[in-house]
């Protein structure tokens, strides 16, 4: 079973331009140059609204009608289910 803290691990390939750009963008900021793409990854990645199991956040897509968000929704089972 997965939990909120584990991790994935990726084997990535990247262009030597890239690589190196990154490298000297990451001892210019004087991280690892890992540590400073996890951190460019994580910034980059869209936060959901709530911290919610992943099996809910994949069902809070069908329940929000468009233009709205979670907290918008005035449904007492949705936010029972949320609240789990």
């Amino acid at each position: 079973m997965q939990t909120a803290t584990s991790k994935h691990r990726k084997l990535i390939d990247l262009p030597p331009s890239v690589f190196d750009a990154l490298s000297m963008e990451a001892s210019r900021r004087g991280l690892p140059l890992k540590r400073f793409i996890e951190k460019v990854l994580e910034e980059a990645c869209p936060r959901p609204a709530l911290d919610v199991a992943p099996g809910i956040r994949r069902l809070i897509g069908s329940a929000i009608p468009k233009g709205n968000s979670v907290e918008e929704i005035e449904d007492d089972r949705f936010q029972y289910l949320l609240s789990k």
